[in-house]
């Protein structure tokens, strides 16, 4: 599909830090930049499709407002939310890439009640929903998911930095270190990997009604000493993400 104008129905992808953004800023044809608040909404093309790329920064509430602004500005085909993520399955490792089929919000609690002097004991803490809504206004889910038609583009797409997986990816503004809590998510709420931004991300497409993907590379495993945190993996990232997007633009995925 060519153009020489922008036009709506871009495609949106978001990137936390510049590690996990600017590379993809550098692969738009035309760019122009739009400025509004905190946030630098970058447009372009890629093979003759617009799409805008935007650095949305750390935290979910951060992520929720870009997304917010970014539907709100271009009515966009979609929002891929991409970038590093830590491992919680141990079977993961640094440039491994999880595609987001589910996606769960890790820092909803209810704390049983504790005398003062008790203590805490983090496993007792119950997850709690976030309420989000479906077609119904009374039902609710507390799991969202990646759109399937970006997750089935997606696995087509060659990657030699290391396995591809399907898998549930954590989100909320907390970075586990302690092996025993990361277990513990990882049997209790299925989790492959954390992020801080995925949740708000999906919530906000999921109430507007935009098809999201949230994809991820593992950047960092607390299982192993030697997979501390690389930013350079932000990089690769984004290289996958660029071939999911050429591949819906070619096969008109969501057009």
């Amino acid at each position: 599909m060519k153009t020489d104008t922008f036009f709506s129905k871009p495609i949106v992808i978001l990137g936390p830090m510049e590690s996990e953004s600017a590379w993809l800023v550098a692969q738009l044809e035309n760019r122009k930049d739009r400025h509004v608040g905190a946030y630098t909404f970058c447009e372009g093309f890629i093979g003759g499709y617009p799409v805008v790329v935007c650095r949305c920064y750390i935290g979910v509430v951060n992520s929720a407002a870009a997304a917010t602004l970014a539907i709100q500005l271009y009515q966009p085909l979609c929002v891929i939310i991409q970038g590093t993520s830590g491992a919680h399955a141990p079977a993961l490792h640094q440039g491994d890439i999880v595609l987001g089929e589910r996606i769960v919000h890790i820092g909803r609690f209810f704390t049983p009640h504790r005398d003062k002097g008790a203590g805490t004991e983090p496993f007792a803490w119950e997850p709690q929903g976030s309420e989000i809504v479906s077609v119904d206004p009374e039902e609710f889910t507390d799991v969202l998911y990646s759109d399937s038609r970006i997750l089935h583009i997606a696995d087509s797409v060659p990657y030699a930095g290391g396995k591809v997986i399907r898998g549930t990816i954590g989100a909320a503004d907390i970075w586990n270190r302690e092996l025993d809590m990361i277990a513990h998510l990882h049997e209790t709420l299925g989790t492959d990997c954390e992020e801080m931004e995925g949740f708000g991300v999906a919530q906000v497409c999921a109430q507007l009604g935009v098809p999201c993907a949230n994809i991820r590379v593992i950047s960092n495993s607390e299982w192993y000493e030697d997979e501390e945190f690389d930013q350079k993996y932000g990089e690769s990232c984004q290289m996958f993400v660029l071939e999911v997007i050429k591949r819906m633009i070619a096969q008109n995925t969501l057009l």
